[in-house]
């Protein structure tokens, strides 16, 4: 069931539970969910954004409790950001149709093996003055390893233009950058230098696995590769970040605004949209009174989870 939710300007916290349920062994920290063996602690955490303060925000999330295919998927569609939008629109359908391919659950329709669900989830990174950017984390325990991963989306308002995480990095700077890295993560329990060095010199397998970097919240830059992508798979994810005094002089502009909105956020964002949706008015309001007598009347209960929220808790009301 795909729905596309309007989130108002005064979000209630119920409603903002959603995406850190999704999000398998996270703590409130988008780091807890990639922490594994060879990984360093993250000095600085990156800073949260408060979703409600995005105008026109719409979260369209597809989902199925159906035990023989199990599913729940999240991303959010910003006003002025249609580009990122379909971009992890497509990632979210083609790790979808992966999924239900590829999973024996979904094959044979019997269902049955505890903890096979595929879940997407989406984290702001950054929703500030001209720069936009999300990371969604994948859970798919269907495949090889853990079955995590994630990827961070960037929108440029200034430009107009969907960036990938590499675009906060000038092109004649990557070779330092990537020099960089490479310093940080050999020698490390896990690591392949031969699987480094093949991953980090191809272009294609390069963008793929540096396809997850956000600041932090003190300006530096963490960059954070999914397990396998330069060790066997057993060795786990790791975690590099870079100093603000290391990282600032390779990044593009594009990446300096997006580092500076970061730490010294802007009250608004402004993507130039030509048109924001207006935020949805209840049509229902509950008093919480009920003076129903269930031992005259059939009575059933619902539960809704997560709420109240508008316009959700209405609609179910109603």
């Amino acid at each position: 069931m795909r729905t596309h939710t309007l989130v108002p300007s005064l979000l209630l916290l119920g409603a903002l539970s959603f995406t850190a349920a999704c999000s398998p062994g996270t703590s409130g920290s988008p780091d807890a969910a990639f922490a594994r063996p060879g990984s360093t602690p993250v000095p600085s955490p990156v800073r949260s954004v408060d979703p409600s303060k995005i105008k026109g925000l719409e979260i369209v999330s597809d989902n199925s409790e159906d035990k023989s295919c199990p599913f729940a998927t999240s991303y959010p569609d910003v006003p002025g950001a249609e580009a990122m939008t379909v971009a992890m629109k497509q990632y979210v359908e083609r790790r979808l149709a992966s999924f239900r391919s590829g999973s024996a659950v979904c094959e044979d329709g019997t269902g049955g093996a505890e903890g096979i669900e595929l879940n997407i989830s989406h984290q702001f990174l950054v929703a500030s003055g001209d720069v936009l950017g999300v990371r969604l984390s994948t859970h798919d325990p269907s495949g090889a390893g853990s079955g995590q991963s994630a990827t961070t989306y960037w929108y440029d308002g200034r430009a107009g233009a969907y960036r990938t995480a590499l675009g906060l990095v000038a092109e004649g700077s990557r070779g330092a950058f990537l020099g960089a890295l490479k310093d940080r993560l050999e020698g490390r329990e896990g690591v392949d230098a031969a699987s480094l060095d093949n991953t980090f010199s191809d272009p294609d397998s390069r963008a793929a696995a540096l396809d997850d970097m956000a600041f932090t919240a003190d300006g530096g830059l963490r960059v954070a590769i999914d397990q396998g992508d330069v060790s066997a798979p057993a060795a786990g994810a790791f975690t590099v970040t870079l100093s603000k005094e290391t990282v600032t002089p390779w990044l593009s502009a594009f990446g300096k605004r997006v580092q500076r909105q970061t730490v010294t956020p802007s009250r608004s964002l402004d993507l130039g949209a030509t048109h924001i949706p207006t935020p949805a008015v209840p049509t229902h309001t509950a008093s919480g009174d009920d003076d129903t007598d269930c031992r005259r009347l059939r009575c059933l209960a619902l539960t809704f989870d997560d709420g109240p929220a508008v316009p959700e808790t209405a609609t179910l009301l109603t």
